[in-house]
């Protein structure tokens, strides 16, 4: 099929389709249906190298350079919308020609793909919180033994607990208490570096996972407790109360189970809320 009977077959279809060549700037658009035009709003007037997203361009210069091939494995690529936001297309390359073009047949699957992010984020982290759940920070407590018995930096592992929490329930209604537990979950994660893990363990229960590395265990423990300590807390009569959490820190031991040493964490948390009490 020659160029233009094939531009002119593809023109109106609502698949969007972009024929492709490799210039002196690299791989860019030679032409564009209109469906495409519409989903790729004016990024198809530069170089692929300007408008693919940086982690997405090795992988799409590779393909072009590859060239059609007859397995149609569907890619999925993003592009950097004139908006600021994200395209994610899915494509399949194909239509090789002796001069080089190639056709990419492009599917936005953008709304699928966040959903599929969405999904995947409320069935592990909690809802109220935004935390990562009991199974989330199990799981990344399991990847950072290994790493620990490769490099030998063992993680900090810090149990947290709300003080009074029912007691504010009863007296104040649950919306007060889920309050309590936002404002605690906030602090932990505001004094926390990126590499950490704060997870909300259940009720009004936190844990922090540090992979130890340069960290000094007392400074740690002494930090998170000056973050959760004496929490703001505006009742609905607009009166402030103060809460606070205690919090039992322990270095991670390997020759034990992680349910022992967060055991061991959960007695030293328990040992500061009764001196909590006697205060």
């Amino acid at each position: 099929m020659q160029d233009a009977d094939y531009r002119r077959l593809v023109e109106d279809s609502p698949l969007a389709t972009v024929l492709v060549d490799r210039g002196p700037s690299g791989w860019r658009a030679a032409w564009a249906n209109r469906a495409a035009t519409d989903l790729f709003d004016g990024l198809l007037d530069r170089p692929l190298a300007e408008v693919v997203h940086p982690e997405d361009l090795a992988d799409v210069v590779a393909t072009l350079d590859r060239g059609a091939r007859d397995d149609r494995t569907a890619h999925e690529w993003r592009w950097r919308g004139m908006d600021g936001r994200d395209v994610t297309v899915e494509v399949l390359v194909g239509g090789g020609t002796p001069d080089g073009v190639l056709s990419l047949s492009c599917w936005d699957v953008t709304q699928h793909v966040e959903r599929t992010r969405d999904l995947a984020h409320r069935a592990t982290h909690d809802r109220l919180t935004g935390l990562p759940t009991r199974e989330l920070f199990e799981d990344r407590w399991e990847l950072a033994r290994s790493r620990a018995r490769r490099s030998g930096a063992v993680p900090v592992v810090a149990f947290c607990d709300v003080d009074d929490l029912k007691q504010l329930n009863d007296e104040h209604g649950h919306l007060v208490g889920d309050q309590a537990l936002v404002r605690i979950a906030g602090r932990l994660a505001g004094t926390s570096r990126a590499g950490d893990t704060v997870a909300r363990f259940g009720g009004d229960e936190f844990v922090v996972l540090v992979e130890a590395g340069d960290v000094d265990p007392g400074a740690l423990g002494r930090r998170l407790r000056e973050a959760v300590a004496d929490v703001p807390l505006e009742l609905p009569d607009h009166r402030a109360v103060p809460v606070r959490c205690s919090v039992g820190l322990v270095q991670d031991d390997l020759t034990r189970s992680t349910a022992e040493v967060l055991a061991s964490a959960d007695r030293r948390m328990y040992e500061e809320k009764r001196r909590h009490r006697h205060d």
